[in-house]
């Protein structure tokens, strides 16, 4: 996974097809007109995918940049291995979104603190009510 990550932030279109299965890699990628700039990748669990397992899931949260806005990536991936290696094969994705803008954080994105709510019921929910008071 984090091998992927690292593909994304360099680009290298060539590796992240090496990296999923064969049956189900896209025919072709590039980056042409891709401006996201990966600033952030937390693996938030993994079961599986050790050193005599044939399976692995990766559940992770990436961030990016685009222009002034800052996007979550929430997936759950699942891998397996070919002739050896380890390969992407599918992910299912639990959050994708703007969550910034400017570095400030949106009021309906997840909150940073990373307790599964939204950010005005949680930290930014007590930010607004000390500066009423």
């Amino acid at each position: 996974m984090r091998s992927r990550y690292t593909a994304f932030q360099l680009r290298d279109a060539e590796y992240l097809r090496d990296s999923w299965d064969p049956g189900k890699r896209p025919a072709a990628w590039d980056f042409e007109g891709d401006t996201r700039t990966w600033s952030r990748l937390d693996i938030v669990g993994a079961i599986g995918g050790g050193e005599n397992d044939e399976r692995g899931v990766v559940e992770f949260k990436a961030r990016f940049e685009l222009g002034d806005d800052t996007y979550l990536l929430h997936e759950v991936s699942r891998f397996h291995r070919v002739e050896g290696r380890w390969v992407y094969l599918d992910g299912i994705i639990q959050y994708h979104g703007k969550i910034a803008h400017k570095g400030e954080v949106l009021r309906n994105a997840p909150c940073p603190c990373g307790s599964g709510k939204k950010y005005k019921k949680c930290c930014g929910g007590s930010a607004r009510r000390s500066r009423r008071d």
